[in-house]
């Protein structure tokens, strides 16, 4: 099995072969505009300004490094994102980035999504991160929890990105920890959400991790 729960979308090939320059782009459909910026800060306060209007579905920065298969990565997970939300009637255009967007002062966040992705050159899949910028009522609209909960996660993405691999190849280690995760992952797939909503849980299989790797 590719994916580490059920419901998980898998990104392929079809998903990644959108044209880009750097940029913001925004989506709607087939419309897509482009808005250059200069100074990364200002292209998040106008990706976030864009978000709010009816229009766009999507958002993305794109930075002047991202290759095209992140880029487009960042767009169709921002699309997708948006229909699961619209679901739970939480509207509103989603903004993400390839890699992690410098913050301006103010009431935004990041968030690290974990996303699966196939390889066209090897065939198989591997696992990356597409960051959103949420404000902090968002946040609490989506999750149901303050934005508090963030604290210390993106430290954490390097270990829950290993353990997204542990989990899809079944090397997860005979503990009580890994047994409860594996309990949950039969109902749903590692998400950030899921590690939101389970932070003791993650917190301690990143510990006993970090902890063997070092022995």
């Amino acid at each position: 099995m590719n994916a580490t729960g059920p419901g998980e979308r898998l990104f392929t090939a079809a998903d990644t072969a959108t044209l880009f320059a750097p940029g913001i782009v925004v989506a709607h459909g087939r419309r897509r505009v482009w808005h250059p910026e200069s100074d990364p800060a200002a292209a998040v306060r106008a990706a976030m300004d864009l978000s709010r209007r009816a229009w766009p579905d999507a958002v993305v920065l794109v930075p002047e490094n991202a290759r095209l298969a992140q880029a487009s990565l960042a767009l169709a997970f921002a699309q997708h994102l948006h229909e699961v939300r619209r679901r739970r009637e939480l509207y509103g255009a989603c903004v993400t980035s390839p890699s992690k967007p410098p913050l301006p002062r103010g009431n935004l966040f990041r968030v690290p999504h974990l996303v699966t992705m196939q390889e066209p050159q090897r065939g198989c899949w591997s696992d990356t991160v597409v960051w959103e910028v949420m404000t902090r009522d968002r946040i609490r609209a989506w999750l149901g929890q303050p934005s508090q909960v963030l604290a210390g996660l993106e430290e954490q993405v390097p270990a829950l990105l290993a353990l997204r691999g542990a989990v899809r190849e079944n090397r997860l280690p005979d503990t009580p920890d890994a047994q409860k995760l594996r309990n949950v992952l039969q109902k749903r797939y590692l998400s950030i959400r899921l590690v939101l909503e389970h932070r003791p849980l993650f917190d301690a299989l990143i510990a006993r991790t970090v902890k063997e790797a070092h022995l």
